[in-house]
């Protein structure tokens, strides 16, 4: 990777993010809302003064600006009117599509300034984001007191000073959120001046895409202190690590980028001994809720507004599910995000968590997606992470609105939504490098069959889980 001149962070900016997050921590619903209600009315007056995509689509002028007189906005609008969202005119599509092409930058400053990351289009519909100073030194703040846990103090700066070895597992090769935010810290790590070179940690990155044998090999290898991956990838790791294929000793395990389940969180601390850290967030914002001592979410709502709504976009009560929410980005103001369409179906806690912390609870539902448990010739199962599989077809086959069904141990099945045109030569793509991917895992009889149906939903949150069991189906392992 190119290796920029440009420190790729700002320290003002980044203290004083630290110091409000700080103080917020203390008084969350006095502090906190004080802040939040702040940096919404700069927020939206930044849009309205910089961005022609918000200035035509707000209804009013001459007041003061209302979140609520926004209407709700999707990524594929955003990304129609990608020329008109940003606040800075001289982000236009024609010169990041380039920049987002080109693996070799991945972690480089984009126009010198900023940085960019792609989402990975899980709901059919990939994203470009571009982060300012102010958003990465709120990521940075949000991690750094809030990741450790709520309910107790945090270490100054979780990473620096313990010699720790981060080993961060995920699909690589593209600017994902992820790839990019550790290109990042691994860079400020080997800037660290040489007398205090000592107290810098040392990060790798490591493929999800990768046979499981092999991703082991790598980690027994650089035998980290940190994993941080995806809980389905933990859960497989912890597996080898219980059957003696791994051998790791870790100090935490942090996990994100999909729901966890009890019986993951169970499975990967009795396999590591260590604490296991929780977060939710998404490519739109890195860093919405974190977990407190007690294994609850709670919204770091000081930097990012959540709406649970229902289907027709209207708000839903403490202690039910939504539908979808609506984010607000607080801290972004090159590419405000405001009312935007997540997809993602989220309860809010009527009742206050046991850690003692005010910020809201919530949970993250309708995102897990199943680690498929296949069978090779001789009858062995061979796990298969679910986001290796999305990426492999995503990035490879060039198809993004599709559903992958584990029919049984030795069948899958591709099915299509009805937007995609030429399913035919679709498939045949898809059926290339799938069945490429799954030879490298040994798998080369596993039939790969072009479905007929529509994909299914999830039954509570009607989002489409791109790998997912077939209902009835019961893989070995799964």
């Amino acid at each position: 990777m190119a290796t920029s001149s440009l420190l790729p962070m700002n320290p003002w900016l980044w203290s004083h993010a630290l110091g409000e997050t700080f103080a917020a921590g203390f008084d969350p619903l006095g502090v906190g809302i004080a802040q939040r209600d702040e940096r919404l009315a700069q927020l939206l007056g930044a849009a309205l003064s910089g961005s022609p995509f918000y200035r035509q689509r707000y209804p009013r002028r001459g007041d003061a600006p209302r979140l609520d007189r926004f209407a709700p906005v999707s990524k594929a609008e955003l990304m129609h009117h990608f020329d008109d969202w940003a606040t800075d005119r001289e982000i236009q599509r024609a010169g990041v599509e380039p920049f987002i092409h080109d693996a070799q930058r991945i972690g480089d400053p984009y126009l010198g300034r900023y940085l960019v990351w792609t989402s990975s289009g899980t709901t059919g519909e990939p994203g470009i984001f571009v982060q300012d100073a102010l958003s990465l030194a709120a990521f940075d703040a949000l991690d750094t007191l809030r990741l450790q846990h709520l309910a107790a103090p945090a270490q100054p700066w979780p990473m620096w000073g313990q010699r720790q070895r981060f080993a961060f597992v995920a699909a690589t090769g593209g600017h994902f959120a992820g790839v990019v935010s550790f290109e990042r810290l691994r860079r400020i790590a080997a800037s660290t001046p040489p007398p205090l070179l000592w107290l810098a940690p040392q990060l790798q990155t490591f493929s999800v895409l990768q046979p499981l044998s092999a991703l082991a090999d790598e980690l027994r290898a650089f035998a980290p202190t940190v994993l941080v991956t995806y809980p389905s990838c933990a859960d497989a790791l912890a597996q080898a690590q219980a059957e003696g294929r791994l051998d790791l000793s870790l100090s935490q395990v942090w996990v994100g980028g999909e729901q966890l389940s009890a019986e993951q969180r169970d499975r990967i601390r009795s396999a590591f001994g260590c604490t296991l850290r929780n977060n939710y967030g998404a490519s739109e914002f890195y860093a919405m809720a974190c977990e407190c001592a007690e294994g609850t979410l709670h919204l770091n709502h000081d930097w990012v507004i959540l709406e649970a709504v229902d289907r027709q976009m209207r708000p839903v009560p403490p202690g039910e599910a939504s539908h979808s929410v609506l984010l607000t980005n607080l801290a972004n103001r090159v590419q405000p995000l405001i009312r935007y369409r997540l997809g993602d179906s989220v309860r809010f806690l009527a009742e206050r968590c046991a850690c003692g912390s005010a910020f809201p609870a919530i949970e993250v539902q309708g995102r897990a997606d199943h680690t498929l448990h296949l069978h090779d010739a001789r009858g062995r199962e061979v796990p298969l992470l679910p986001l290796a599989l999305s990426t492999v077809i995503e990035e490879e086959a060039g198809v993004t609105r599709f559903q992958l069904l584990c029919l049984s141990p030795t069948r899958l099945e591709l099915r299509f939504e009805a937007e995609v045109a030429e399913t035919k030569a679709a498939f045949q793509r898809v059926q290339a490098v799938l069945a490429a991917y799954l030879a490298t895992h040994g798998l080369p009889d596993v039939k790969i069959e072009h479905g007929s149906e529509p994909p299914l939903r999830h039954p509570r949150s009607g989002k489409l889980e791109r790998v997912r069991l077939a209902e009835g189906a019961r893989p070995a392992g799964g």
